[in-house]
């Protein structure tokens, strides 16, 4: 799933942080409605890891602006730069004394 590049002689992918010290996916939306003079909104929820608190914001001020139809939902994911690792030549494997019988 992540998206390889080259830099500094190397291959690099980035893909999402799901190690367990990562920090967590962040989530928020924000208002893109505008009033009579034609300015954004822009008021937004909190961040936080819970969609359905965020999203359930966006009801919440649709209440109170019934104009305001309009949200970006804005998330913030985690991702981690790895480096790929190129295969080296193979191995070589001494013959044993007994291989040869």
């Amino acid at each position: 799933m992540g998206l390889t590049r080259r830099y500094r002689h190397m291959n690099w992918t980035a893909t999402p942080d799901l190690e367990p010290d990562a920090p967590p996916t962040l989530h928020l939306f924000q208002c893109n409605g505008e009033n009579e003079q034609g300015i954004l909104c822009g008021q937004q929820s909190a961040a936080g890891e819970d969609f359905e608190a965020a999203r359930g914001w966006s009801f919440q001020h649709l209440q109170t602006n019934p104009d305001h139809r309009s949200y970006s939902h804005v998330l913030s994911r985690p991702w981690r730069m790895l480096p790929e690792i190129e295969p080296g030549p193979e191995p070589i494997v001494p013959l044993s004394d007994t291989a040869h019988g």
